[in-house]
């Protein structure tokens, strides 16, 4: 699965799919897959970046001149900061995996943690409301990211997928492969 910077550069080059109407059925299948766990690996990247998102906005968006919550306050109500307004409502896709291996999503969580790790959540009450802010918004930038990330992975899926139903259409592609 691609877990590296490197490997998703690789996915996201224009270089990626330069060739495709030329590749066998088997490769652009693999092709498609590699594209469909990296997805999925972003997508769950995202929804790490948005839970932690909606817990420093937990912490920003208190009544005016109280005290910040406890930690045991955050805890007891973090079902309802988890489901966060503003959610997206759109349609969304079906991922292949819907929590990638621990160990291959280290590499992209490093970024996440030197924004707020885990261990920082237990000191956001000790920030101040411009701190807070600078730390939602480093957030939202990588969220950004991830976001600009995952539409050119999809934008990869549905050229591979859209190649290998042409294929089949046109005969080109026996029928037997068509459920692999």
């Amino acid at each position: 699965m691609p877990s590296t910077p490197e490997d998703l550069a690789r996915l996201l080059d224009p270089e990626y799919l330069a060739h495709v109407d030329g590749l066998e059925l088997a490769d652009i299948r693999r092709m498609r897959s590699e594209c469909q766990e990296a997805e999925a690996a972003l997508s769950y990247l995202r929804r790490l970046i948005q839970g932690r998102l909606d817990i420093v906005h937990a912490y920003m968006e208190r009544p005016e001149g109280s005290a910040a919550p406890d930690l045991s306050s955050v805890v007891e109500n973090l079902a309802g900061i988890l489901a966060g307004p503003g959610r997206s409502t759109g349609p969304s896709r079906n991922p292949v995996l819907y929590s990638p291996d621990t160990e291959e999503m280290a590499e992209l969580t490093v970024e996440l943690d030197g924004i707020l790790g885990a261990d920082e959540v237990a000191q956001l009450a000790s920030l101040d409301d411009a701190q807070l802010a600078d730390l939602a918004g480093r957030l939202r930038d990588l969220e950004n990211r991830v976001s600009a990330e995952r539409r050119g992975l999809h934008e990869r899926i549905d050229t591979l997928q859209a190649e290998l139903v042409e294929r089949h259409k046109s005969g080109t592609a026996s029928l037997d492969g068509l459920l692999t």
